[in-house]
């Protein structure tokens, strides 16, 4: 049955590109997604991570720039996902985000995985591929358990920073390093920030 509302317009807009940069009190990191309805750590995109002295905005840009073109949409906006390759996926991106997360907790002096995570800021980085070269940065708020995006309306605009990806990487780095200032944490917590050049 047709859809009206899935006109060729919106089907290019819902085939998306994704890669969530993550600000801890020790490191920041950046990894490239992939989308079977919902989104899963890729298997085969760029991640990066690296201590706040490293990540300077060049840093920043140039591998957030590789990890939001790497990313891959298995989506199918007109049908279901196929399930066989969804099943197929999960133990492999399983696997790599695991081994991401131990890499940072050995590298950054973490006792537990688990703890890498505590206290962390995060933007959620989309590009809608298919329509133009405008990347959406945007803004969290960090919860007990996670973190959640704005409600995309008038209100909450200024948690989200639209930037070309014709920019250059210290542009883009410093757009990414931007809408990071604009997260919020529940009090007492802080929002983290790198620490000057």
């Amino acid at each position: 049955m047709n859809n009206p509302y899935l006109t060729p317009e919106r089907i290019a807009w819902l085939h998306r590109k994704n890669a969530d940069v993550v600000l801890s009190p020790k490191y920041i990191s950046i990894k490239s997604l992939e989308t079977w309805g919902g989104q899963h750590f890729s298997r085969t995109g760029w991640c990066a991570h690296a201590s706040w002295e490293e990540a300077t905005p060049q840093w920043i840009g140039e591998n957030f720039r590789k990890a939001i073109e790497t990313s891959e949409y298995f989506g199918n906006p007109t049908g279901p996902i196929d399930s066989d390759g969804l099943d197929a996926m999960k133990p492999v991106s399983e696997a790599r985000r695991r081994a991401f997360e131990a890499d940072i907790a050995t590298t950054y002096g973490y006792k537990e995985v688990v703890d890498i995570g505590k206290r962390c800021d995060l933007v959620f980085g989309t590009w809608h591929y298919r329509v133009d070269d405008i990347i959406i940065l945007t803004a969290s708020k960090r919860r007990a358990g996670g973190h959640s995006a704005w409600p995309d309306n008038a209100k909450h605009q200024d948690k989200r920073i639209h930037i070309s990806l014709s920019a250059s990487d210290e542009e883009l780095g410093l757009a990414v390093r931007e809408a990071l200032s604009r997260c919020e944490a529940q009090r007492p917590q802080k929002i983290n920030w790198p620490k000057p050049e």
